[in-house]
C-alpha cells in the first residue's frame, strides 16, 4: 500500500504540474504494481531473467526499450531529432519510470538519459538469507573481514562460486532469494541490544590473536543454527569460554566491564534485590563443602582480603551474562556494565558466623579484646583479626595454632546467632536490661569494675555455653538498697525483662 501511494502521488503531481514546471526525477520503476497489473489483466508474472541479464555474478546492463516495448508496450519510441521537444503524451507513465520530464527540452543525440538506479522509491524486494541453509559454506565466502572501505564486494559474485546450476540453484533463480517487500526491508542482522559493545568490539584485534579469534564461529556459532533474520548476539558466557576473557589470555569479563561497554542505552531497568549476601540459605552448602579461602583469601596482615567477583562468576555464570542480573545489587549500587559499580551494601551488623575461644589460653585483660560498643552488641572484639594478631599471637603462617588460614579452627556459621539466642531465653535472663557502661565503677565508687568481678566462669572452648554470672556477683553492688537498689522485694522487673 506505501508503495501505491507513492505511486499515485507521484502520478498526481506530475498532472498537475504546468509546462513550465516539469518534473526533474522520474516516478521509479515499481515492480509490484506491474505484476499485478499483468495478473490482472489474464496474463502471468515475468521471470527476472526478461528484463535482468545476468553474467559472471553480476547483473549486466539496464533494461532497455527492447524489453518493455514490443510485445508488451508496443512500438519503442523514437529518439527526438536535436531542438524537437519529446512529446510523451499517452506514454508519460510508462516514459516516466525511467525519464524524467524535465528531459523533454533539452537537444538529444539519439539518447535519453534515464535518471535510475538508484530508484526513486524504496526497493521492491528483499533478500533473505538462511544461515542455517548455509551452514556448511566458510562464513569468509560472504563476509569479508578487511576494512568497510576495502570488502565492497559484487554480491553476487560472493555466491557464484555456490550458485551455478548444479550444487545449487542458478543465480538467475532470483525468486529464491529475493521475496517482493514493500517499504524498506533489511538484510539479516544481529538483535538489537541495550548494553551492546558494538562500538569497541574490534573483530581485527580478536583475529590478530590467534586461530580461534579467526574463526567466527567461536563467538557466532548460535547464527549457524536460524535461519531467522533476528540473529542472536554473542553473550558474556560466549567471551568468557573458549580460553579467551577467563582473567588468563585475557581480562575476565566480570574485572573491566567499562572497557567494553561503553555507552549507556536510553533504557535500561536496575534490577536490585533487598536482601543481601547470606552465607546461610542458598550458600550454607558451599561453606560444608569449600575451604573459607575459597572465596576469602587472606591478606599479608592476617586480614580477610576482598574477594572480587572471580568467587561468584563460577556459580553464577548465567546472571554475570545477563543483560537484567539479579545478583549484582545485593553488593553494588547498581548492575549497569558501563559504569563503575560501587559496593555500598554494608556489613551486617551482627556476624554470621561467631567465634570459639578458650579464654582460659588467653590470660590477658578483657578490654584488650573487647573493646567495641555497637547499636547492637556492647564491648564486642574488632571486625576481622586484628584483636588476634600481634606480638607473640596468631598469623598467617606462623605464631601458635590456629593460623588464620585455618579459618574452621576457630569460626563456625551460626555461632554467634546460637549464642545470642541461648543467653536471652536463659531463666531468669537480665541480658535486655544489663548495660555494661553503666556497671563500670566499682561498689567504693572511685575505681573500675573488673570484667571478672562478674565473670567469673570463663573457662573452656564453647562461647556457646559460657556461664552467665550468678546472681551471687551482684550482691557486691546490689547491697541491700545502700550503694543500689536491692536484689530482693518488688524491683525484679527493672533487671529481668521478658524472661522465660
Amino acid at each position: 500500500m506505501r508503495v501505491l501511494a507513492v505511486v499515485l502521488a507521484l502520478v498526481c503531481a506530475a498532472g498537475v504540474a504546468g509546462a513550465d514546471e516539469p518534473r526533474t526525477t522520474a516516478f521509479g520503476f515499481d515492480h509490484v504494481l506491474h505484476d499485478r497489473n499483468l495478473i490482472v489483466g489474464g496474463a502471468e508474472s515475468l521471470p527476472c531473467a526478461r528484463c535482468h541479464f545476468e553474467k559472471s555474478g553480476r547483473l549486466f546492463g539496464k533494461p532497455g526499450h527492447a524489453v518493455c516495448f514490443g510485445a508488451c508496450h508496443g512500438p519503442a519510441p523514437k529518439a527526438p531529432a536535436r531542438g524537437d521537444k519529446l512529446a510523451f503524451g499517452d506514454r508519460a507513465k510508462i516514459c516516466m519510470n525511467c525519464h524524467a520530464e524535465s528531459t523533454q527540452t533539452a537537444h538529444y543525440t539519439g539518447r535519453l538519459p534515464a535518471s535510475y538506479p538508484p530508484y526513486a522509491i524504496d526497493p521492491d524486494f528483499n533478500v533473505t538469507f538462511g544461515h542455517k541453509t548455509h551452514a556448511s559454506a566458510q562464513c569468509t565466502q560472504c563476509h569479508d573481514m578487511r576494512p568497510k572501505a576495502a570488502s565492497r564486494g559484487i554480491t553476487h559474485e560472493r555466491c557464484r562460486t555456490c550458485h551455478d546450476g548444479k550444487t545449487a540453484a542458478a543465480m538467475s533463480k532470483c525468486e529464491g532469494c529475493h521475496p517482493p517487500a514493500v517499504g524498506k526491508p533489511e538484510p539479516p542482522a544481529l538483535a538489537v541490544v541495550k548494553d551492546s559493545v558494538s562500538s569497541t568490539f574490534s573483530h581485527a584485534s580478536h583475529a590478530a590473536r590467534g586461530a580461534a579469534g579467526k574463526d567466527c564461529v567461536t563467538c557466532h556459532a548460535p547464527i549457524r543454527a536460524t535461519d531467522d533474520t533476528q540473529l542472536p548476539r554473542p553473550t558474556a558466557a560466549t567471551c568468557s569460554s573458549a580460553g579467551c576473557h577467563d582473567t588468563k589470555a585475557a581480562f575476565g569479563v566480570t574485572a573491566a566491564c567499562t572497557r567494553c561497554h561503553t555507552e549507556a542505552p536510553r533504557e535500561f531497568t536496575v534490577v536490585r534485590p533487598t536482601a543481601r549476601f547470606e552465607h546461610r540459605g542458598n550458600h550454607d552448602q558451599l561453606v560444608k563443602t569449600q575451604p573459607c579461602n575459597t572465596c576469602h583469601p587472606l591478606a599479608v596482615t592476617g586480614e580477610v582480603a576482598t574477594i572480587g567477583h572471580a568467587a561468584c562468576a563460577e556459580c553464577h555464570a548465567d546472571d554475570f551474562g545477563a543483560r537484567k542480573p539479579k545478583i549484582c545489587g545485593a553488593c553494588h549500587n547498581a548492575s549497569e556494565p558501563w559504569r563503575k559499580l560501587v559496593a555500598d551494601r554494608a556489613l551486617p551488623e551482627r556476624t554470621e558466623f561467631g567465634a570459639m575461644l578458650d579464654h582460659d589460653k588467653h590470660k590477658r585483660e578483657c578490654t584488650t579484646c573487647h573493646v567495641l560498643r555497637t547499636a547492637t552488641t556492647q564491648l564486642r572484639t574488632p571486625r576481622g583479626h586484628s584483636a588476634c594478631s600481634g606480638t607473640g599471637c596468631h598469623g598467617v603462617s606462623s605464631g601458635p595454632a590456629p593460623r588464620f588460614d585455618s579459618c574452621s579452627s576457630c569460626h563456625r556459621l551460626g555461632i554467634a546467632a546460637a549464642r545470642e539466642e541461648a543467653r536471652a531465653k536463659a531463666e531468669w535472663s537480665v541480658r535486655v536490661a544489663f548495660d555494661h557502661g553503666t556497671h563500670r565503677i566499682a561498689a567504693d565508687g572511685t575505681s573500675s569494675l573488673a570484667c571478672t568481678a562478674c565473670h567469673t566462669q570463663l573457662s573452656g572452648n564453647d562461647l556457646v555455653a559460657l556461664a552467665t554470672p550468678a546472681k551471687a556477683t551482684c550482691v557486691g553492688c546490689h547491697d541491700a538498697g545502700k550503694t543500689a537498689f536491692k536484689l530482693t522485694g518488688t524491683t525484679c522487673s527493672r533487671c529481668h525483662r521478658g524472661a522465660n
